[in-house]
């Protein structure tokens, strides 16, 4: 099997064509990996939704059921699974951001996909704490600028040039956010230095960068969308067939299930878009310093030897 080149330079198509080439030439190792650290949270994850919100969802769309609901339940009882629900998302939130990240930091250090569940779970385990720092400073420095950016777009809508920047904002942001996550972690910087860098590595080349998010980014949600697209079709065929009264429009179990499948396959398909900026890191890492070419070198040695 030949040797996956992490440090490349890569435009669009070899960011598209990369990323491909990942997951074809590793997935067995990737995802077994992945189920086997992230399955267990994720299906709790999957069950707790469904035990916490099945009644909710049940029948959402009859007028004044959602009180009925809340006025009926135990409360605290409630409150302790949705609390539950957060904590267990947080966590494969972070399980699922750092796995990518430390795989990608296998392969670049072991050159093969012969390391185990157990050294992604130790690598996984150093990363937590700084992703979940990352994440509560980007509470109060990102969601506050992309509040504002997105505010600005809609606003600039009105005279049409708004649009393209509603368009670009939410890959820009989210590549940035990315960026500056993998230079946070990977070479230490304290937060606003990775910002910094973070956003350099976004506009070095930037349309082919924000291009392929964009791609993958609509692969997930085409992936999302179709199991969601199930329960939407069956309530609108119940109100159809009762004569278009609106509160026959109730949430089965099994449109439920398709919801949970679609959260599954989400996290999953994720995977597309956070293994695609891992490539786009070390694609600015080779951009400046051509690590490539020392890997030639060394090879060359080691050939004479």
């Amino acid at each position: 099997m030949a040797e996956f080149q992490l440090y490349k330079k890569r435009d669009f198509s070899a960011l598209m064509s990369d990323t491909m080439q990942f997951f074809k030439q590793f997935w067995k190792n990737y995802f077994r990996n992945y189920v086997i650290i992230n399955g267990a949270l994720l299906l709790l994850m999957c069950v707790l939704y469904f035990l916490v919100f099945k009644d909710l969802f049940k029948n959402i769309y009859n007028p004044g059921y959602a009180t009925t609901w809340l006025t009926n339940q135990n409360l605290p009882l409630l409150g302790g699974g949705i609390l539950l629900f957060i904590l267990v998302s947080i966590v494969l939130s972070i399980f699922s951001t750092a796995f990518p990240m430390v795989y990608l930091k296998l392969l670049k250090t072991k050159g093969e996909d012969s390391f185990t569940s157990a050294e992604i779970f130790d690598g996984i385990k150093s990363y937590a704490g700084r992703i979940m720092l990352f994440g509560i400073i980007s509470l109060f420095i990102m969601i506050p600028i992309g509040i504002i950016v997105f505010g600005l777009g809609a606003l600039l809508s009105i005279l049409i040039i708004g649009i393209p920047l509603l368009i670009l904002a939410l890959p820009t942001f989210m590549v940035w956010n990315m960026q500056a996550m993998y230079v946070y972690l990977e070479e230490g910087l304290g937060y606003f230095n990775a910002l910094g860098k973070g956003w350099k590595i976004t506009f070095e080349k930037y349309w082919h960068v924000v291009g392929a998010a964009i791609v993958s980014f609509m692969f997930v949600m085409i992936v999302s969308s179709v199991f969601n697209m199930v329960p939407a079709i069956m309530m609108m065929t119940s109100v159809f067939t009762s004569g278009g009264r609106p509160e026959a429009m109730t949430m089965t179990p099994t449109m439920l299930v398709f919801y949970v499948l679609g959260m599954i396959f989400s996290f999953i398909a994720n995977n597309v878009l956070y293994v695609q900026q891992g490539l786009v890191y070390y694609s600015s890492q080779e951009n400046s310093v051509n690590h490539q070419a020392f890997s030639e070198i060394d090879n060359i040695g080691k050939d004479e030897e």
